[in-house]
């Protein structure tokens, strides 16, 4: 469950960050959505890794 709390979270500013007009004050938006693209690819691969280390510590309980 807790993974899907941080992809939805993640979705919802990036859904924020899509309505703002282009060229806002801030980040620009493109900027914005290039770091959230960022932001969903690194959780990504962190919940790849927590999966195998997992995977690994199940393994070497077992052994």
């Amino acid at each position: 469950m807790l993974q899907f709390d941080r992809d939805h979270e993640i979705e919802h500013l990036r859904r924020s960050l899509a309505m703002l007009p282009a060229g806002a004050d801030a980040l620009k938006r493109e900027e914005a959505m290039a770091l959230l693209a960022r932001l969903r690819d690194v959780t990504t691969r962190l919940r790849h890794v927590e999966e195998d280390l997992r995977a690994l510590l199940d393994e070497i309980e077992t052994s």
